[in-house]
């Protein structure tokens, strides 16, 4: 069996959409479509439920699902092993996609050319699915958090901003958002802002990726919550709505290469934050 089968069978679990997962894999719906309909022929049973609105497991999936990921983590610890038998350390780190677009990737390369250089791996999820595979995926994770977070390391604490045409945020119809489809700290505290201030709102895109997001607020066609200082640069900040609060960059280790690379990412995007003022 190929091993990306079996990758986007478990992306599409964790993500309950052939859409999302095509995006985490990197192929298209009707291409992972095609290869769940594979994989069910030569398994010869149902792995899924499907509807027009969900995607759900049935016994049968259930029970592959947990053989998958084993496969996949012999799969990684194997690539692991063997990378580390190279002179340089393998690092798998793991941000939210706006963290690692507009912060960490700069990072990332002085510290592969750093005092401790390291063969690097990036990937970008949600903060809450890489707190669940910290430690089997990841070896070093950057989270978005609310406040007064226990998690991790604190980084920085990061004002949240309003993207968007100011014209939206004074029309009399609900303010069209653009949110991520996972549930996550900016999304939260941008949809309490608004309920505490009565101001109705209604989703015109929900995405799991950053660049679709950009896309809506300039095409002005939706707001979007932000934080300062990592999004493009050429969108316009909305004022007149409702208060953000602050949120909370935090690093967490999950083995001991995290652990001795994490003072070295947290300096460097502390570094980075204070240049952006």
């Amino acid at each position: 069996m190929d091993e990306h089968v079996p990758r986007t069978f478990v992306a599409v679990c964790d993500r309950q959409s052939f859409r999302a997962a095509g995006e985490d894999v990197g192929r298209t719906q009707s291409a992972v479509s095609q290869q769940i309909k594979g994989l069910e022929a030569e398994l010869g049973v149902q792995l899924f439920n499907r509807s027009t609105r969900s995607v759900e497991m049935t016994p049968a999936g259930q029970t592959f699902y947990s053989h998958a990921c084993s496969l996949l983590s012999r799969h990684r610890e194997a690539v692991s092993a063997a990378r580390g038998a190279s002179v340089l350390p393998y690092l798998r780190i793991g941000a939210t996609d706006d963290i690692a677009a507009y912060g960490l990737v700069p990072v990332l390369r002085a510290l592969e050319d750093g005092p401790e250089p390291c063969s690097l791996d990036l990937e970008t999820h949600s903060s809450q699915m890489l707190l669940a595979s910290l430690g089997s995926r990841y070896d070093l994770v950057i989270v978005v958090s609310p406040q007064r977070s226990r998690t991790g390391d604190l980084v920085a604490s990061v004002p949240l901003v309003w993207l968007g045409s100011a014209s939206l945020s004074t029309s009399q119809n609900a303010l069209p958002l653009a949110v991520y489809a996972d549930r996550c700290a900016m999304r939260d505290a941008a949809i309490a802002a608004l309920d505490t201030s009565a101001v109705k709102w209604t989703t015109k895109a929900t995405v799991s990726g950053l660049v679709v997001i950009e896309a809506a607020v300039r095409a002005g066609i939706a707001v979007a919550p932000a934080l300062a200082g990592f999004h493009a640069a050429d969108l316009p900040t909305v004022t007149s709505l409702p208060a953000l609060p602050h949120l909370e960059l935090r690093i967490v280790a999950g083995t001991p290469v995290g652990e001795t690379y994490l003072p070295y990412v947290r300096k460097g995007l502390q570094g980075l934050l204070e240049a952006k003022g």
